[in-house]
């Protein structure tokens, strides 16, 4: 068993936070996930979300290969961020943990908004992670 969770990645999919028209001053000026831009790898110095250098190395990797343009999502520090399942898995169970999700836009309001070209992306990217 130690050797499978050793070999084992945890793929954290969820959504992302894109980067807002009016409201850019909340994210990091070098990390502005955009609506289309395909699959967002989520980074956190708080460990807010479980990707580290490693985890993010091998899922920009494995869409490198399928052709699949990668974001990233870096949490401003000195604005408080939420957090997924990923930091808790990651702990109890040992695997190393990518957090990744699809941009939108207002998330978990009553306005969601996302873009369908980010769908085939995700899948794209979910299929080559799961594909070896």
């Amino acid at each position: 068993m130690h050797r499978t969770i050793a070999r084992s990645v945890l793929v954290s999919a969820d959504m992302a936070h894109a980067v807002h028209p009016t409201r850019g001053e909340r994210h990091e000026s070098a990390h502005t996930p955009q609506l289309g831009g395909g699959p967002v790898l989520k980074v956190n110095a708080n460990q807010a979300y479980a990707t580290d250098g490693v985890g993010g190395a091998w899922f920009a990797e494995r869409c490198a290969a399928a052709s699949v343009p990668v974001q990233w999502f870096v949490s401003r520090a000195d604005l408080p961020c939420g957090s997924t399942i990923g930091p808790l898995t990651a702990t109890r169970l040992g695997i190393a943990t990518v957090d990744i999700g699809a941009p939108m836009l207002a998330m978990h309001s009553a306005r969601e908004l996302a873009s369908a070209r980010d769908v085939p992306l995700m899948v794209a990217a979910l299929t080559a992670c799961f594909t070896d």
